[in-house]
Parts: C-alpha cells; structure tokens; sequence
C-alpha cells in the first residue's frame, strides 16, 4: 500500500482497495498502521485522501523510531538490573550443569547474534561447513573478522565452489578446504567442540526463510564434528 501511494499519489480508500483488491475493512486497517508509523498522511478532505512520505523521509522516520526504541530499552538497562537482583533466588536441587539445551532460530539477524556469541566465546577451533554462497553471507555479516579477533583456529570446507570470491584469496589457503557434492543445502558451524549450529534452511533456500538449530548436546556436537573431520580429510586444497 506504502508502494502503491507513494508512485500513484493520493488516494481515497475507496480507490486503494478497488485498484489492490483489498476489502475495506483491511484497508482501513492498513491505512491506520502506516498512519501510526508516520508513513502516510491524511488530507482534510472529504472524501479523506491518504498520501506516502517520500522513501528517503520514510526510511529515516523508520529508523529515528527504532534508534528511539533501542534508547528506551538501553535507558531502562540500570532499573531492570537492579530489579533482577532484588528477586529472591529460590534454590532446587536439580542436575542443571549435565542438562543440554538447544535453541530454534528464525532469521539471520537471530543467527548471527548467536554466531557472534559462539566467536567471542570460542578459544581453540571455529569450523565452518557450507555452500560458497553461506560462506558469502558469513563475510558480508563480518563472521570471518569475529573469527579472526578471537584466539581460535579457523577451519572451512565449502562444497560445492566453483569460481572463487576474492576475499577467499586473502584468507590463509592452508585452513580451506573444498569437496565435490552434488548438494549445496548443508550448512553447520563447531564452535570448540562445545557447540554446534546447523542451519535448516541455508542461503541456497529458494524460500530464502533462512533458520537453524543451536545445541550443546555433546552428541550432536561430536556427530557433526566427525563429520566436519571427514569432509576435511576428503576434500581439497584450493590452489
């Protein structure tokens, strides 16, 4: 509706939902939505005519409304602390250090904070399976510079690849690896041996509704690191 406004200029909502095939009252309830997010303007007119900012405007509102939001939560960041240690602690004996946990994720953003965390944590090894265009995703949400801050040796088998993004030229040739395989829907990264993600939709999903599988469970974590393991000793050097 914002698209439509905004190449079409103003418009009653009579004729926004005859030309988007919209019942009136979606349309109504639309029009609102984009109204309280500063998006679109009403015109005292009768009957009323609803206009679109300009996308520049738009985007900057958007943004200015989500910097806000993010302030008040930071703001509030003190009060909920101290709010959290006067909760009295209620003790129950449980076996909670032996239990695993695991931890469904939608979307990159999720994903990537979770992989951030599994970088800043990790010491020893980070390895990284997946198809060349996850491991592009990786180095556009800078995963390799993470990696690279933290005291942990990088290991990455990609499969398939068939040209070879520049950056990769510019990462240590000796800790790549490729191997032939006729799919490119697996993606899984080991952090240290403790932890594992595998992605259930990777990059290479034609529904690009991209979401995975956070575990510490120490048998997953070790299936796939022996499957990590194989791939490497199989596959092949770049160059």
């Amino acid at each position: 509706m914002f698209i439509y406004l905004g190449k079409y200029g103003s418009k009653t909502a009579s004729e926004i939902s005859k030309a988007l095939q919209l019942p009136r009252t979606e349309t109504y309830h639309l029009v609102n939505s984009l109204q309280n997010l500063g998006l679109v303007t009403a015109e005292l007119a009768h009957p009323t005519k609803y206009s679109a900012m300009e996308m520049k405007q738009a985007i900057e509102t958007l943004v200015k409304q989500e910097q806000q939001r993010i302030n008040n939560l930071a703001g509030k960041e003190a009060s909920l602390s101290e709010m959290w240690k006067e909760i009295p602690f209620f003790v129950v004996e449980t076996d909670e250090s032996k239990s695993e946990k695991m931890q469904l994720l939608h979307g990159m953003g999720p994903i990537t904070n979770k992989i951030k965390e599994m970088t800043d944590s990790s010491i020893e090894s980070f390895k990284i399976y997946g198809s060349i265009t996850d491991v592009l995703r990786f180095y556009h949400s800078d995963v390799f510079d993470w990696i690279e801050e933290s005291s942990s040796d990088l290991q990455m088998v990609i499969s398939p690849i068939g040209k070879t993004p520049e950056f990769i030229s510019e990462l240590d040739q000796k800790k790549i690896r490729t191997v032939t395989s006729n799919s490119d829907n697996k993606c899984f990264v080991i952090n240290d041996a403790k932890e594992v993600l595998i992605f259930m939709r990777n990059a290479t999903h034609p529904t690009r509704q991209t979401f995975a599988w956070w575990s510490d469970s120490e048998t997953l974590v070790d299936m796939m690191t022996s499957l990590f393991d194989l791939s490497w000793e199989r596959g092949e050097t770049l160059y």
